[in-house]
């Protein structure tokens, strides 16, 4: 943890960081460590009076991350309290083996809408809503899945729909563009190694985009 911190630390000294979108919430990543409480306020439209989870059982997380361009930034995700140390290292080794992600945004920055944030590309964890397709809660509304890369790593449904149409093209699972996930590459080694599935491996419906820790 320490070894993030300084990351962090040197990041946000660089001018890297991106620029939170509520800076009255925001503090200086490393001032305080990389997993901080969150409120009701902070998660914006993601949270109601309702969800599983209440807002004392998530934490804010900030990691450093490999942009598209090849720039070190760092990204915001929410998940629940008890894998929000194991995200941390998680990330780390994805930054380590130069995994790429082109965002990381918390999705009360596009309104808790899952298509809005999938079609920018968002990289995203907690939003309490149902399951894409229905039959309950998703485990995004736990604190216990991440969607990385949704656009090079699409949601297909069992009718063939795809989820964000502009993953359409990444059907073809052999393509070795920026940011795909493959089955058994280190990306997914480094969820499963500790505990997490992958969507990928589903039969049907598959969602290259999905970890999750029932």
């Amino acid at each position: 943890m320490r070894s993030l911190v300084l990351a962090v630390a040197v990041l946000a000294a660089t001018g890297c960081a991106t620029t939170p979108a509520n800076p009255a919430n925001a503090r200086e990543p490393g001032h305080d460590g990389a997993i901080q409480p969150v409120t009701a306020e902070r998660l914006g439209a993601s949270w109601r009076p309702g969800c599983p989870l209440a807002p004392e059982r998530l934490r804010l997380v900030r990691v450093p991350y490999l942009g598209f361009d090849g720039t070190e930034r760092v990204g915001e995700l929410v998940v629940a309290e008890e894998v929000a140390g194991e995200i941390v290292t998680i990330f780390e080794r994805l930054r380590a083996d130069r995994y790429p992600i082109e965002r990381m945004e918390t999705v009360d920055h596009y309104g808790a809408d899952d298509d809005r944030s999938m079609a920018a590309n968002n990289t995203s964890a907690f939003n309490c809503r149902p399951k894409t397709g229905g039959g309950g809660w998703s485990n995004h509304s736990f604190g216990r899945a991440i969607d990385i890369n949704p656009v090079q790593n699409p949601y297909i449904g069992r009718t063939g729909s795809v989820l964000p149409p502009a993953g359409e093209p990444f059907k073809d699972r052999n393509r070795t563009d920026r940011g795909v996930i493959h089955a058994g590459d280190r990306t997914v080694a480094a969820f499963t190694d500790h505990g997490w599935g992958w969507g990928g491996s589903w039969q049907s419906p598959i969602d290259y985009q999905h970890f999750e820790k029932p």
